[in-house]
């Protein structure tokens, strides 16, 4: 079945569509359902001091790749979101084949 409308249409059953923000916030109005679970700022707070998300750091990349990275592109910071892409098949491209690029979890 496609989603073509083929008969009239009663304007008042449709409900206006304001965008993702209202379907977010009154799902019920588009045969949806609240699924998110309210979290406190406290509770954020707490998970990022135990995860240290909040730390400026590039610890997150291994040291063989983090080598790569600031050899093929020495200021990430100068390379604008509609570059990503291109930053990324560069950096994909003439790094060292040999470096695992894939991630390494510690579960202690």
């Amino acid at each position: 079945m496609s989603g073509t409308i083929t008969g009239p249409v009663n304007k008042k059953k449709i409900p206006a569509i304001r965008g993702p923000e209202n379907i977010y916030h009154f799902p019920e109005q588009y045969g949806g359902e609240h699924c998110g679970i309210t979290i406190t700022e406290e509770q954020l707070l707490e998970v990022a001091e135990q995860s240290d998300v909040l730390e400026d750091t590039n610890d997150y990349l291994r040291p063989a790749v983090q080598r790569e990275c600031e050899q093929h592109l020495p200021d990430p910071d100068d390379i604008q979101p509609e570059e990503a892409k291109k930053a990324y098949l560069y950096l994909k491209l003439h790094a060292d084949k040999n470096v695992s690029w894939h991630c390494r979890i510690d579960l202690e």
